[in-house]
């Protein structure tokens, strides 16, 4: 459904009180459903400068919104009760677990106090190779480079041949690229790098580059401070690349690492990860997930997860967007869907 149209329709539920009377009805027949929402950053589309804007799902105030909504209407759960339920223990009626991924620094600035002022506990799945690096988020260098690129047409040759407008239109080229990256197995970072500045003439230098890093990616201290805060702290991949453009066994040690120096890090046992981009595994793939040590897996954009039949290893989440307030909240809260999805 067009989210205009959705918009519409959920306006209309909302009042005549169906969506809070479904959402009770949910709960009171205890039918079996789990919600798990992703988010990215907490950030206006106006601080987001010349990175990603489409990690930005919400503000600040939108999602002070939905924790209201979620409190109001639901049970929150924890890892710990996900992990429980996946070795036989019930969850509560209208379950939802709330997740972040990536590792974006406003996840500790913004989000960490909107969460206990709500009394509410998220999962924060972190891509281990940025923290403390000071590198971008490749696809944030991608959008970077393009909003800086003045020429009307760029002609890039690898990882494949795109030509590509960023004067015109430099979300839509960077949009491109990144999905190009994403469905492209055995990509070499340097030389994509390389094959970019090339083709758009533009490069960051190293300097700038740390300083952007720096305030936009948690560093070690930050993401200690939402364990100890009582947030989980789970795995997102080492270096945030679709595990199926890797090798079974390059997907293993990546994610063997990232469990490794997360449990370093926290000096704890780390039971979870968040697949990059969130696709579904399957076979060779989802024996290395096992062979990495972990023993649950979260894909993204794939709905409800259906408590009566699941996969340990794919549990579904709902992938967030902007302007998700109010009854259009709700509605998802019900159905789990985005929009013309």
């Amino acid at each position: 459904m067009p989210h205009g149209r959705r918009a519409l329709a959920a306006g209309a539920l909302d009042t005549l009180g169906l969506l809070d009377r479904f959402l009770w009805l949910r709960a009171k027949l205890r039918l079996p459903v789990l919600s798990v929402f992703t988010y990215h950053r907490i950030a206006e589309l106006s601080d987001v400068d010349e990175l990603d804007p489409g990690v930005a799902e919400v503000s600040a105030r939108e999602f002070e919104e939905q924790l209201e909504v979620i409190k109001a209407h639901c049970t929150v759960v924890s890892l710990r009760d996900v992990r429980r339920f996946a070795k036989g223990r019930k969850l509560p009626p209208n379950p939802v677990m709330v997740a972040f991924d990536d590792g974006y620094r406003d996840n500790h600035d913004v989000a960490l106090p909107l969460l206990q002022r709500a009394g509410v506990t998220a999962t924060f799945f972190v891509a281990t190779e940025y923290p403390g690096k000071g590198r971008l988020f490749w696809w944030d260098r991608v959008a970077l480079l393009m909003h800086r690129c003045r020429r009307a047409r760029v002609e890039l040759a690898y990882p494949a041949t795109l030509v590509l407008e960023p004067q015109r239109d430099p979300v839509a080229a960077a949009t491109l690229v990144c999905q190009t990256i994403k469905r492209t197995s055995g990509v070499d970072i340097g030389r994509l790098w390389d094959e970019i500045e090339r083709a758009t003439g533009v490069s960051i230098d190293l300097c700038e580059e740390r300083a952007i890093a720096a305030r936009t990616i948690m560093d070690w201290h930050q993401i200690a401070a939402l364990r100890r805060a009582g947030m989980d702290v789970q795995s997102h991949s080492h270096s945030h690349r679709v595990l199926q453009t890797l090798s079974p066994e390059e997907a293993t040690r990546d994610l063997a690492r990232s469990r490794r120096v997360l449990s370093d890090a926290l000096n704890e046992v780390v039971h979870a990860v968040a697949y990059p981009v969130g696709y579904s595994l399957c076979g060779a793939f989802h024996r290395a997930v096992r062979e990495a040590g972990f023993e649950i897996g979260f894909t993204n954009n794939s709905g409800l997860c259906t408590l009566s039949s699941f996969d340990p290893l794919n549990f579904p989440r709902i992938a967030m967007d902007r302007g998700q307030i109010g009854a259009l909240f709700k509605l998802k809260l019900l159905i789990g869907q985005r929009p013309g999805r």
